[in-house]
């Protein structure tokens, strides 16, 4: 209850005409008076009558805390006058244009009907001071509650900076070494096998490196009965034909020997397309010891306008191991170019993705699908990552966005620690929004992005 609704319990009215009538018992005050300051004396008890006041305490180090508020048909200087003090506990002035009346310590009881005393009279308004006074302290105590949590917050997130920091220290060299040496090695294999090829086939070589397997598994299996259509393939041939995503005209030329040929195309294109996810996956990794690294610091990346398809694509080449037991279906529409690093895209897209797989496999989940979809609204990029996975429980949803946090239930993994957390800030770095909305059965994630 506040301190006004207790004083309308109370018969105020006979108590404003009985002690606060006086019109030589009047003070005005404009706004920024001063009624009284801390420490000094006041004998005096104010009803306020129109306008507002605020209360300050100066603490040793001189700085002021608001301790309470008052406005009309409220009293102030309840501590000094009935404690006897005589003595202000506070710095008060008025917030604005003011109108005050007022008793002093020489005021005369005034006899009521029931032949109360003045302590009787005026009990009311020390439990009402009291109250407000509970009243302020538990909203200071949640106030300093909820500062010290972010408090802690912070020197966590410090604690992970520099935990992270000696991580990506450790990890650079070696990172960098498997980063340059796999450009050497994929430049050196592409010249050998340009120089020893007969048969026309290192443009297979050349696509694989070039695009890596692009196509998800329920594409390969439709392109694998295209060909069985076309030519006499047996299923082996067919499936490793499809793999490569070559289209008819690239096969074109090689028709009338295609049946002899089917098992070279693929090891042509199958040597270009490990190169190309080995350079995708050192690139990606040169990238997450950095992001790792300033896990909790303000960063923009070195951004560029790109297709953000094409981030998605290189993410799902990256978990080409994991997404071959998980039925992928991709719906990429038309989008406009985005500002933004493709390495920090890259990563928030794998993160996601590698969360709801792993989750539907670790639960069994029959028939495992995750839905990876992308539209443009307005000036806005949606997109929305979905599994039909076991679900996130409840009392974990709000707790899957923070540092370090992971966490096991009836045996099944939620959350990636760091890698959430880095998605989070990632996308809050490019001013988008992320959220999940989760079910037995269902789990989405949709994020935001603004276009360039």
């Amino acid at each position: 209850m506040s301190s006004k609704r207790f004083l309308q319990s109370v018969d105020l009215d006979w108590l404003k005409e009985a002690y606060f009538s006086n019109p030589e018992q009047r003070r005005s005050l404009k706004k920024g008076d001063v009624l009284m300051k801390q420490g000094e004396k006041n004998d005096k008890l104010y009803l306020i009558l129109s306008g507002s006041l605020v209360a300050h305490l100066t603490n040793e180090e001189g700085n002021n805390f608001e301790v309470f508020r008052s406005t009309t048909d409220m009293f102030v200087g309840v501590y000094s006058f009935f404690s006897k003090t005589f003595s202000s506990y506070a710095t008060i002035l008025a917030e604005e244009d003011s109108e005050l009346a007022f008793i002093d310590s020489h005021q005369d009881v005034v006899e009521d009907d029931e032949c109360r005393t003045f302590v009787e009279h005026f009990m009311p308004i020390v439990v009402s001071e009291i109250s407000a006074r509970q009243l302020m302290a538990q909203r200071v105590a949640m106030e300093k509650e909820n500062t010290l949590k972010k408090l802690l917050q912070t020197e966590k997130m410090a604690t992970l900076g520099q935990m992270a920091a000696g991580l990506a220290h450790e990890l650079n060299n070696a990172i960098g070494v498997l980063q340059r040496k796999t450009e050497w090695l994929s430049e050196e294999i592409s010249e050998y096998l340009n120089e020893k090829d007969t048969k026309g086939m290192f443009s297979f070589f050349k696509i694989g490196l070039k695009k890596g397997q692009f196509l998800s598994s329920s594409d390969v299996r439709k392109r694998q009965k295209e060909l069985q259509s076309k030519y006499p393939l047996d299923n082996n041939l067919a499936k490793k034909l499809a793999k490569t995503g070559l289209t008819d005209d690239e096969l074109l030329p090689f028709k009338e020997e295609i049946l002899e040929g089917a098992e070279r195309m693929n090891y042509y294109w199958e040597i270009g397309s490990t190169f190309h996810d080995m350079l995708l996956a050192s690139n990606h990794a040169v990238h997450v010891v950095k992001s790792v690294k300033q896990l909790g610091v303000a960063n923009v990346g070195k951004t560029e306008d790109l297709d953000l398809n094409e981030s998605i694509k290189e993410a799902l080449s990256l978990l080409k191991s994991i997404l071959r037991r998980v039925d992928l279906k991709l719906e990429l529409g038309e989008l406009k170019t985005i500002s933004a690093n493709s390495g920090e895209l890259v990563q928030i897209w794998l993160n996601i993705i590698k969360n709801g797989c792993e989750s539907m496999l670790n639960s069994n989940t029959v028939s495992p699908t995750i839905l990876v979809k992308s539209t443009m609204k307005g000036r806005w990029i949606n997109v929305i990552i979905e599994d039909n996975g076991p679900g996130i429980p409840d009392d974990l949803k709000d707790k899957i966005f923070q540092p370090s946090f992971t966490t096991k239930k009836d045996g099944l993994s939620f959350g990636l620690g760091l890698g959430l957390a880095i998605v989070q800030r990632l996308v809050e770095n490019y001013s988008g929004k992320i959220g999940v909305e989760s079910r037995p059965g269902k789990t989405t994630f949709k994020i935001k992005l603004p276009v360039s």
